[in-house]
């Protein structure tokens, strides 16, 4: 058997094992590090509850309570992408500094349950939840917000979940998937410092490009051998894709106060954006697959010389 027949023993041959013996506590304290610092963007200027529409006392911005989460129609995606990517930025540093998955998750989930225990209390008691005042307008926005925020802590779980594996498949997948919510949370982190005025557009040009070098990292990362990572190759591309367009076409419609939390206008309005901001994001896909493509050609060759 030569050398390029040879299996071979490293990380992506090992076993899908991520739990390690030791203490448990860096890893939990990995798990509440990362779900915390993704969290942080929305506690700059000193994590205000933005102004509700169906709030029942008429309160200025600056007078608003404090809320860990910036509850609102406006900023629901940004909490997703926050909850979303703690999760997966934990499970990244399980797999790097071979830590403990269970424990990660687990320090993930206590952020995230607290931040949103506090910010819900806050927001019921601003709209009466609390002293029955609440009317069927704010019991639907109220469990609208609670839905999102729930998905978001779920997803995370899984998020943490797939990154953390041993083998390059799931954490390549991760990866792929979170290229998009990451565009968005660094932007996110700009505005938060610049709340009036936000970034200039050629910021803007190029956050619409780092979604593409990051799927282009991950589906290097996951090459095409065995022909299983092109699983990989095609749910990452089609996420680039359709990803930008679904979160244009999802702030559309939640940020059409003229529709007066109609439902069925708002997901009409939603969908009448959705293709034509389909429409804007072939290129980056394009970009993303000619780097993938030399990147894998490349370490191809480099594995090929090495061995």
């Amino acid at each position: 058997m030569d050398a390029d027949q040879a299996p071979r023993a490293d990380v992506d041959s090992a076993p899908d094992r991520t739990d390690v013996t030791g203490r448990p506590w860096p890893s939990l304290l990995a798990g509440i590090a990362a779900s915390a610092l993704m969290l942080f963007p929305s506690w700059v200027g000193g994590a205000r509850l933005p102004l509700q529409n169906l709030w029942h006392e008429r309160t200025m911005p600056d007078d608003m309570p404090i809320s860990l989460l910036p509850l609102s129609q406006y900023y629901a995606l940004n909490i997703f992408v926050m909850l979303l990517l703690g999760g997966v930025i934990a499970g990244l540093i399980v797999r790097w500094r071979h830590l403990r998955a269970g424990m990660a998750a687990l320090g993930v989930l206590a952020v995230h349950v607290i931040v949103a225990v506090q910010s819900f209390a806050v927001l019921a008691g601003g709209h009466g939840l609390l002293d029955g005042t609440a009317g069927s307008r704010e019991l639907l926005y109220f469990g609208g917000m609670l839905g999102g925020v729930i998905a978001g802590i779920l997803l995370a779980q899984l998020g943490c979940w797939m990154a953390s594996r041993r083998t390059a498949l799931l954490p390549s997948l991760a990866v792929a998937l979170s290229a998009v919510p990451v565009g968005s949370w660094i932007g996110v982190l700009i505005v938060s410092f610049n709340p009036i005025y936000g970034y200039p557009p050629v910021v803007g040009t190029i956050l619409r490009w780092v979604p593409a070098v990051i799927v282009a990292v991950a589906l290097i990362w996951a090459g095409v051998r065995p022909l299983g990572r092109l699983v990989v190759w095609v749910v990452g591309l089609l996420a680039l894709w359709m990803l930008p367009a679904v979160f244009t076409a999802i702030n559309y419609g939640l940020g059409m106060r003229a529709l007066d939390g109609d439902l069925r206008e708002m997901a009409e309005a939603a969908g009448q954006v959705f293709p034509l901001a389909l429409a804007e994001t072939t290129l980056p896909v394009v970009v993303a697959l000619v780097l993938a493509v030399v990147g894998t050609v490349v370490r191809m060759l480099v594995g090929k010389r090495v061995g």
